[in-house]
């Protein structure tokens, strides 16, 4: 399972700041994710079956609400910090299997309606009170 966490992260990492709309771990193939310019293959070795397996479990344990479908399909939603919702869906036929990660069109209002917003720090400076007359 730790080799399967660092693939994600590894996988996520080079997303980051990208305009990627999927990624997807196939066994028998690398890991890619697609962007405006089409797949993207990520310089890892090709994923077995229970490699994805695993980071699908990974996943699973991150989801928000329930996971729907059999063992051989599933379909779940989770959200991190950098990229916002992803919406999952696991295959398994024999042994193939794919896990596609997809980012959630409305993943940006979504986590920022879910975030409360930052309140504004106070700067006012606290003045000594001046001596009364009399005092």
């Amino acid at each position: 399972m730790e080799e399967a966490a660092k693939l994600l992260k590894m996988a996520l990492d080079q997303c980051r700041g990208a305009s990627v709309s999927e990624i997807r771990f196939i066994s028998g193939m690398s890991a890619a994710f697609v962007d405006e310019g089409g797949p993207h293959f990520i310089d890892v070795p090709y994923l077995s079956t229970e490699r994805v397996g695993e980071i699908h479990e990974l996943c699973r344990s991150l989801a928000e609400g329930p996971v729907e479908g059999s063992g051989a399909t599933t379909t779940y939603a989770f959200s991190l910090r950098q990229f916002g919702r992803l919406l999952c869906k696991y295959q398994r036929q024999g042994n193939v299997a794919s896990l596609v990660l997809v980012r959630d069109a409305d993943a940006e209002e979504t986590v920022d309606a879910i975030r409360p917003k930052k309140r504004p720090s106070l700067r006012a400076e606290a003045k000594p009170e001046s001596k009364r007359k009399g005092d």
